[in-house]
């Protein structure tokens, strides 16, 4: 609808009672034997093209169970189709975006945010299906029990589902999210935009806007990717260029980028963000796509995870252990000094 308008609203300015929930799509890889199962079945793979209007159906489904309509959307990650998905749903229904998501990037695994440490129910989920059916969970035992459903919806769909969940008051939004991480995400797009446009680096304009680190910088050498289980699972392995010539660098992913490796030895890993950008263009690389072609000249750019992750209880929920990996976080400051 060309006539709808995104609008964005600073969490402070959210009344205390104001109801805000979340939007999202949970999924990813699937086995082929089950897609199989599915196009036996159902005659086919889930239909893409109702997506906008499945979003707004979930939208509507968690409304009518809450008898309220929502104040304002919230995403629950940042710089990816989950940002991207709220916002597009509060457009459609003439709402405002919060300026802000729960955990200043992007993640995997339901669990993995910050309205988990707040201890801010899940539930209720409303959730549709590619085929627009409708489902609604009222009460999950945790966190992980509400991954645990909703990837399991996704992958009986394909390896997709589209999902609304986790409502809160305005009052409680300042201790529970990350505050003002779109306008922060958009300032670094403009950043990167002017450097080109000036015919300056990007990857020094990035570096500045996010405070970040170059980690690396190389060609790559092999990427796999793997769908299972709901996600995608893989790795990108490169071989130094210029300063960092006869070093290798290799990055695991589950969904998102997670932990690295230099020179085979561990090196910087969740909850700080591995950013892996075209060396020429700043423009970022998402492991879903074709980006990762051999040879191709990339930069990985290490940026500090927001202060929330950093403590006790944040370091103890998102690590490499949670993963399955034997190594311990440690800050990336720490490892690029």
């Amino acid at each position: 609808d060309r006539e709808k308008e995104l609008r964005l609203i600073d969490p402070r300015d959210v009344p205390g009672d104001a109801l805000v929930y979340g939007a999202a799509g949970v999924g990813g890889g699937v086995e082929e034997e089950i897609l199989e199962r599915i196009r036996r079945r159902l005659g086919g793979l889930p239909p893409r093209e109702r997506y906008m209007e499945r979003a707004v159906l979930v939208e509507k489904l968690m409304s009518g169970y809450l008898g309220e309509e929502p104040y304002a959307l919230l995403a629950f990650e940042l710089g990816c189709g989950n940002t991207m998905l709220p916002a597009c749903i509060a457009a459609m229904v003439d709402k405002p975006l919060i300026d802000g998501d729960c955990c200043g990037r992007a993640v995997p695994e339901i669990e993995l945010c910050t309205l988990n440490l707040a201890g801010i129910p899940f539930t209720p989920i409303a959730a549709v299906t590619p085929w627009m059916e409708t489902i609604l969970i009222k009460k999950a035992l945790d966190y992980g029990r509400a991954e645990d459903l909703c990837r399991y919806l996704a992958v009986a769909s394909g390896g997709g589902v589209t999902i609304a969940s986790a409502p809160l008051r305005g009052r409680e939004l300042m201790r529970s999210i990350i505050p003002n991480t779109v306008t922060w995400a958009m300032e670094v797009g403009r950043a990167i935009r002017e450097a080109r446009e000036a015919r300056r680096s990007p990857i020094e304009a990035l570096l500045e806007a996010t405070d970040g680190h170059l980690l690396f910088e190389g060609r790559v050498t092999a990427f796999k990717r793997e769908g299972r289980s709901g996600f995608i699972w893989g790795e990108h392995r490169y071989e130094g260029v210029g300063p960092y010539e006869g070093h290798s660098f290799r990055v695991w992913f589950k969904n998102e980028n997670l932990i690295s490796w230099l020179d085979e030895e561990p090196y910087v890993t969740c909850p700080d963000l591995l950013c892996a950008v075209d060396a020429e263009t700043g423009r970022g690389l998402s492991n879903w796509g074709e980006g990762f072609r051999e040879g191709r000249r990339i930069a990985i750019i290490g940026v500090k995870a927001a202060d929330i992750w950093r403590s006790e209880e944040g370091v103890r929920l998102f690590n490499p252990r949670h993963f399955g990996f034997d190594i311990d976080y440690r800050p990336l400051e720490e490892l690029v000094s």
